[in-house]
């Protein structure tokens, strides 16, 4: 069987075995509540009954995902958090074909700021301290995220703007999710928790917008941050447009991604901008459709003259019951151009030359909340900026997650992700010389409260890096592959949030 089969069959029983765990919980079946549907009619818009704004079923051609667990009273508060974590790494260098065994241990304080007013809300998470290693050339490393999101509301839409700074040692795709990687590790489900989560891969769970960091390769800090404006406007109590743009940029510290096949590897720093509008109609209270129009342009300061864009239409169908479950299904053509600049000789102006290629581009999601199971499957394929490895890449990005209370005190979380890259412009100096690469992460976290104030958390993850055997010259044996093992403990604090109103 071929590796990329393998993996999808891992995927499959992952999340069979996830909804067949989380069915278990109770013989309901899904949105059976046992109540009569309602057959009340909707009521008229007009200026006594404003369209709703409810986020229980938002336009699926925005940004915003419903939330499928039970919402807090709202609210003002400040959250202030301390975690410290010791980690047993197998490959701290994320080196090819090699290993390193380390002790990390990581110190790491939080804030969580939600302030509201009649009008407009304010969301504030950060997150940030430092890794010290016991091996390694480099002794400690900075470890840093902040999101901010302020949205200004009105009778019929709202204005959402949102930021996401991180600097961090590694990528972001599966990273953060256990600690494995050396980012915000062991924060048991991310402290930056308060809707701001997955600005940077992708806002909503879509990885459209995001810096498109899917894998890392040594030890290669970067700062990476994506600002984006997103408008809701309702037409009427059935359709909605919807209007985004987005600005992001990846930046490599240290550019030295690390060796293959005895050749030294140069990260790629990247630029994109980003732009969507969409259309969404309400069907009924579960069904709704719309139709996006998607636009990306992405640049690479090191090669002046080489670029892509990348024009799509998607059509989308989303089915949601409030509080239980959320899916969205979207897809259509996509165009892309590429410009690139070729220049023979040092000195000799660079000479362009494009082409268009036509793909699809798409997108599937799955949230259900069962009585006591959250489970949640993810598919993405678009264009994006090739994750340091490749100017511009054509991503398949899948993520599978089911977590579970056990018991009164202990919580499970489980969590795989795959991601298979196809290079899309050639690139002259820096990078992987390769055609595509693929990457796997799967871990699992246990979580136990002590008290009011603290908790307990312990985790395992492995991560798989592959590079095609066209990355290979004439040496042998070929260091084009990297994996790493991480086994993690750790203890959080926080004390009762502080009310600001």
């Amino acid at each position: 069987m071929k590796k990329g089969q393998s993996i999808w069959g891992v995927l499959m029983f992952l999340a069979l075995v996830g909804i067949g765990w989380a069915q278990s919980d109770s013989g309901q079946q899904p949105g059976d509540s046992g109540q009569p549907p309602s057959t009340a009619p909707a009521p008229a818009f007009g200026p006594d009954n404003p369209a709703p704004q409810s986020s229980d079923n938002p336009p699926i051609s925005g940004l915003d995902q419903p939330s499928l667990e039970p919402q807090p009273a709202a609210r003002s508060y400040f959250l202030p958090g301390a975690h410290v974590s010791e980690a047993v790494d197998s490959n701290v260098g994320n080196a090819a074909n090699t290993s390193s065994t380390s002790e990390v241990t990581r110190a790491l304080g939080s804030l969580t700021l939600q302030r509201l007013w009649r009008r407009y809300d304010l969301a504030l998470d950060y997150v940030g301290g430092g890794a010290f290693y016991s091996r390694r050339n480099v002794s400690a490393a900075q470890l840093h995220e902040l999101g901010i999101d302020q949205r200004i509301l009105w009778r019929t839409g709202q204005l959402a703007l949102c930021d996401s700074f991180s600097y961090l040692p590694e990528g972001s795709f599966g990273y953060d999710s256990f600690g494995g990687s050396g980012s915000l590790s062991g924060l048991g489900g991310g402290i930056t928790g308060g809707g701001l989560g997955g600005i940077g891969g992708g806002i909503g769970g879509n990885n459209f917008f995001g810096p498109g960091q899917f894998a890392s390769l040594g030890q290669a800090p970067r700062m990476t941050n994506v600002a984006v404006a997103d408008i809701v406007e309702s037409l009427n109590p059935r359709s909605s447009v919807t209007l985004a743009g987005s600005y992001g940029l990846v930046h490599f510290t240290d550019r030295n991604f690390g060796v293959i096949d005895d050749q030294p590897v140069t990260a790629i720093n990247s630029r994109q901008v980003a732009a969507q509008a969409g259309y969404s109609y309400q069907l009924n209270r579960k069904d709704q459709i719309g139709l996006v129009y998607g636009y990306q342009d992405f640049r690479y300061p090191s090669f002046i003259g080489t670029s892509f864009d990348t024009n799509l239409v998607n059509v989308m169908y989303g089915h949601r019951i409030s509080g239980r479950m959320d899916l969205v299904l979207g897809g259509g053509p996509q165009l892309t151009h590429i410009r690139t600049c070729v220049s023979p000789l040092p000195g000799i102006q660079c000479v362009p030359e494009s082409n268009s290629r036509l793909s699809a581009s798409g997108r599937a999601s799955l949230r259900y909340r069962f009585p006591k199971t959250s489970v949640g499957l993810y598919y993405d394929h678009y264009n994006t900026s090739g994750s340091g490895f490749f100017v511009g890449a054509e991503s398949d990005v899948a993520r599978v997650n089911v977590s579970r209370p056990i018991g009164r005190v202990w919580d499970a979380t489980a969590d795989i992700g795959f991601t298979r890259n196809r290079r899309i412009a050639s690139s002259l100096v820096g990078g992987v010389n390769a055609r595509s690469y693929e990457y796997l992460y799967a871990g699992a976290a246990v979580r136990r409260q002590l008290g009011r104030q603290f908790s307990l958390f312990i985790s395992y993850q492995f991560n798989d890096l592959g590079f095609d055997r066209s990355v290979c010259g004439t040496t042998a044996p070929c260091s084009r592959m990297s994996q790493r093992h991480v086994g993690l403990i750790g203890l959080d604090w926080h004390p009762h949030p502080i009310r600001l109103d």
